[in-house]
């Protein structure tokens, strides 16, 4: 059972995010808190983000599990719910705006400096909105199993990718953008929208996030599991790599993606790293 406060908050575009806030017991002394980014057509409360934000409470950090506007394949959306949203239809640039509007939340109840923990598309997200948006309440970032998901990387690894791109590219021209197709993730199939599909997978490639870990401006751990396809520890390593002496990498030997009988080891590392940053 994990106890804490359920939140919703606005984002500048109007749409309604819900959270939910555990607090911790005790701490002391005052620490960041942790802002948890679910992956792809998750919520904050599946994968294993939960069992990671219950663990960092334990160590004293307050920690913000949070839904983006893609949170599940298909949800109700827009001011008056009328809408679709869901991963099937968000592009990349929205977590600027759905993390922003959390970040905000958070400064609301007092907590001043922020830690972005996401996990798979949530630590794409992560890096890409410090590295957008510099924002100075954040203070660390931990990029958990970042994907490689922009066009050469996806070009190079999935068959049958360039083909379900040009397709993509072909409706969004057509003002089809809305239409939907079927199309490889890391592991499964997906459910997109070929306007998302173009911002999560295009030719632009701002999606690749070695840049963003590079000015980030504060401390990046880019951590990843020794189970998981090996360009999930490559990767980390060069996200680390690109962050220069605030970054730090790590592969725990054994875990898989979503870090089943792993967690612990994978609450030590980033709880190491948080203590690391300071109070």
């Amino acid at each position: 059972m994990i106890r804490g406060t359920l939140c919703g908050f606005p984002t500048a575009d109007g749409e309604t995010l819900h959270g939910f806030l555990i607090e911790p017991a005790a701490a002391p002394e005052p620490r960041p808190a942790l802002l948890l980014v679910h992956g792809v057509a998750l919520n904050f409360y599946t994968g294993p983000l939960p069992a990671l934000g219950q663990a960092l409470a334990a160590e004293g950090y307050p920690a913000l599990l949070v839904n983006t506007r893609g949170h599940d394949w298909i949800s109700r959306a827009g001011a008056d719910l009328a809408g679709f949203g869901g991963a099937t239809y968000e592009r990349l640039e929205d977590c600027l705006l759905d993390l922003e509007a959390a970040i905000a939340w958070l400064r609301a109840q007092g907590h001043g400096r922020v830690v972005l923990i996401g996990h798979s598309l949530g630590a794409v997200k992560a890096l890409y909105y410090q590295g957008e948006r510099r924002d100075p309440a954040v203070v660390g970032v931990a990029a958990l199993s970042c994907p490689r998901q922009y066009y050469t990387a996806r070009a190079a690894d999935q068959a049958g990718f360039a083909a379900t791109l040009e397709q993509a590219e072909a409706l969004l021209a057509a003002g089809r953008g809305r239409e939907l197709l079927w199309a490889p993730t890391t592991g499964s199939m997906g459910l997109w929208s070929a306007e998302t599909f173009v911002s999560k997978y295009g030719r632009h490639e701002r999606n690749d996030v070695r840049p963003h870990a590079a000015r980030a401006g504060c401390p990046v751990l880019a951590l990843a599991g020794g189970a998981e396809h090996p360009y999930f520890p490559g990767y980390a390593r060069e996200l680390a790599a690109a962050a220069g002496p605030r970054g730090t990498f790590v592969v725990l030997d054994g875990a898989d993606h979503r870090y089943s009988a792993h967690l612990a080891a994978v609450s030590t590392a980033v709880a190491r790293w948080l203590a690391a940053l300071g109070g």
